[in-house]
């Protein structure tokens, strides 16, 4: 009997959460460190080799934020990596939970920092209307891209290539080639 094959859906749906979070979270994460680096080295020129921002805070992000979505992002590409082979078959249901904990994660610690970050006194500029419409479209890619990986992964395509088999006809009846066939 022959394996289903891997449905094109599948491989969207893993490669749009990927995407999502994955590469957008370390690619955040890289240049974060590229502007901690830079800042780091940058010192006056009159005194003695002492970095310019030392000890202080320039990107108002604390580090172990940073660690923890980098860590989050890698343990996504190994479950992601075990998702598109299709072994274990439990890896299915994995990366629906995953998808689902990491978009509710997204809005809990969008909608804290947010809650944290808004003070009167400091006023409101013209870049938060952006940030905000920013977040806004980050949260609402995040709910597509959950809702279509809990919908095709849970279609029967998928749900046979994770199996490795396809479920027999009610009648038992197979094609020549073990597959099902539909029988008039």
């Amino acid at each position: 009997m022959q394996r289903p094959p891997r449905p094109f859906g599948v491989t969207l749906a893993i490669l749009a959460s990927v995407i999502l979070f994955s590469i957008f979270p370390l690619i955040q994460v890289g240049m974060l460190a590229v502007v901690q680096l830079h800042f780091s080295r940058v010192q006056f020129e009159e005194a003695e080799l002492q970095p310019m921002f030392m000890g202080a805070d320039i990107l108002g992000v604390p580090e172990w934020r940073i660690i923890l979505q980098a860590v989050i992002a890698i343990i996504f590409l190994v479950i992601a990596f075990f998702a598109w082979r299709g072994r274990p078959p439990v890896m299915r249901y994995v990366l629906i939970a995953s998808c689902i904990l990491l978009t509710l994660y997204s809005v809990v610690s969008a909608v804290i920092v947010q809650a944290g970050q808004y003070n009167q006194e400091f006023g409101a500029s013209s870049i938060d209307s952006v940030l905000v419409s920013v977040a806004l479209g980050q949260f609402g890619l995040g709910i597509l891209v959950t809702l279509y990986v809990i919908w095709y992964l849970n279609r029967g395509p998928a749900r046979a290539f994770y199996r490795g088999y396809y479920l027999p006809m009610p009648d038992g009846s197979t094609d020549a080639v073990g597959e099902l066939s539909h029988s008039a």
